[in-house]
């Protein structure tokens, strides 16, 4: 008696060996090469903007998703890195806002204090610029994110945030500022 799991007479395994492996459409293909040549860079840019290396990685895969089922729709695929970084800044936003207000909304008994020894150590070196970057509110450290650590143009980065250069420059400016005040006693 032949087992259950066997195939009748070896047919369905020719069938499946004789057909093509799926050939991937323009959208597939595009995203994919997107995927290839900018995640690395996607996931550093999300990990400074959100200061958490987890959050930034699902914060990247879901900007790669929102791309490919935004792909038709992108007037131009050669804004599908803006449209990344952009996604990335939202998500950011909207994970502080959910953070925010977990936080008010936390039983005080819970509400975590963090000791003289961590508040120390987070004021050294590199931990203390990323906290003073992660302190900024959200349009200032995009900006000053996207201007200084990636070296975007004033207007790549208007066009990404959807501003003015104007906005651009101010919230640089102010970013800039609220860090030299913040990490002055590093120099």
């Amino acid at each position: 008696m032949r087992a259950l799991s066997e195939p009748p007479s070896g047919r369905a395994d020719a069938t499946l060996r004789a057909l093509p492996p799926p050939v991937p459409n323009g959208r597939e293909a595009a995203v994919r090469a997107l995927y290839e040549d900018r995640y690395a860079e996607i996931v550093r840019f999300a990990t400074f903007i959100m200061g958490d290396v987890h959050a930034a990685e699902d914060a990247a895969q879901e900007a790669f998703t929102r791309v490919y089922d935004a792909w038709d729709r992108l007037e131009d695929p050669e804004r599908a890195v803006a449209y990344l970084r952009a996604t990335i800044v939202n998500l950011s936003r909207g994970r502080h806002r959910r953070r925010l207000v977990a936080d008010r909304n936390q039983p005080p008994h819970l509400v975590a204090v963090p000791s003289a020894e961590d508040d120390a150590m987070g004021r050294v070196g590199r931990g203390a610029v990323l906290d003073a970057v992660s302190s900024l509110p959200s349009r200032q450290r995009a900006c000053v994110v996207m201007r200084h650590w990636l070296r975007m143009t004033e207007g790549e980065i208007a066009a990404t945030l959807d501003v003015s250069i104007g906005s651009v420059r101010t919230h640089n400016k102010r970013g800039l500022a609220t860090l030299q005040r913040t990490l002055g006693d590093l120099r």
